[in-house]
């Protein structure tokens, strides 16, 4: 499978402007795994022949144990392998590997990846470009791919949400791409594939570890970005193909389930809803109540 088809032509060092090309040799790529080897593999395979510097490649192991230290630093030595002894969630694990990073490569900015994504050659190249001309820039989020399906799309343009109906989703998600979400825009991104100001991560002090294991930090982070005065934009020329699959896995749907989404939303909620959009939402819920 040509992974780069309909992604755009890489971008030559010759075209990118002398402030593009400081970004890309100041960003440090953080990724995330836990007992995730083979997908991990793959990913750093595919940033390889990207042509992306292993040694600016920092790779957090959340406590794996299945043999991914061995396995990945015998096979990719540049990479800048840390293991920590246990899970420490997907928020707190992202903000110790990008403080490491930033300490370790002194890191301007820092790509997030997944750690379960193939990446095309000029991803970081066309998520750069938009911090040479946007002084209060402080993230850009890539178009995502469905790894399996590659005509389509998990995301395009970030999130799109409605306090007042207490509703988030995600530009794009399942469609099949036609070009419909190929414009560049202003958005709230998604976690994945974005590029972020290191300044403005340490501004914000990161990820939240309320969402810790999992959860929506990555929306929460945005929200925070745009509050503070700070821009996101979407860059729909840069693609990255996510080992997706769509719908609930219903053996982790429970009751604790359901009640860690109703809490996660109740603090988005507060943080970020407008007094307004907070009495709307409330008086929907009493009124879906009344019998």
């Amino acid at each position: 499978m040509n992974f780069a088809a309909n992604c755009g032509d890489p971008l030559l060092p010759g075209s990118l402007s002398k402030r593009v090309e400081e970004t890309i040799r100041g960003t440090a790529i953080v990724i995330l795994t836990w007992n995730g080897l083979n997908e991990t593999r793959r990913c750093l395979c595919s940033l390889a022949r990207a042509g992306y510097s292993l040694d600016r490649i920092v790779l957090w192991d959340n406590g794996s144990e299945d043999g991914t230290e061995e396995s990945i630093t015998r096979e990719f030595p540049d990479v800048i392998f840390h293991r920590h002894p246990r899970n420490l969630g997907v928020a707190s694990g992202r903000n110790a590997a990008a403080r490491y990073a930033i300490r370790r490569l002194s890191a301007s900015h820092l790509l997030f990846l997944d750690n379960d994504m193939v990446v095309p050659p000029g991803l970081l190249e066309y998520l750069a470009r938009p911090f040479a001309t946007e002084l209060l820039l402080a993230q850009t989020v890539a178009k995502i791919r469905v790894l399996s399906d590659p005509g389509r799309l998990q995301s395009a343009g970030g999130f799109n949400v409605n306090f007042s109906l207490g509703t988030r989703s995600t530009y794009g998600y399942g469609e099949i791409d036609g070009g419909q979400y190929n414009n560049q825009k202003p958005c709230l991104p998604s976690g994945g594939a974005t590029l972020v100001s290191s300044s403005v991560f340490l501004e914000l002090g990161g990820f939240d570890p309320i969402f810790d294991p999992y959860g929506p930090e990555d929306f929460d982070f945005s929200c925070r970005v745009q509050t503070s005065g700070y821009r996101a934009q979407y860059v729909p020329q840069a693609v990255v193909y996510h080992d997706y699959k769509f719908g609930l896995d219903k053996k982790n749907v429970d009751a604790a389930y359901f009640s860690k989404r109703v809490r996660h939303w109740l603090i988005l909620l507060h943080r970020h809803a407008s007094l307004s959009e907070q009495i709307v939402f409330f008086l929907s819920l009493i009124h879906i109540s009344e019998p």
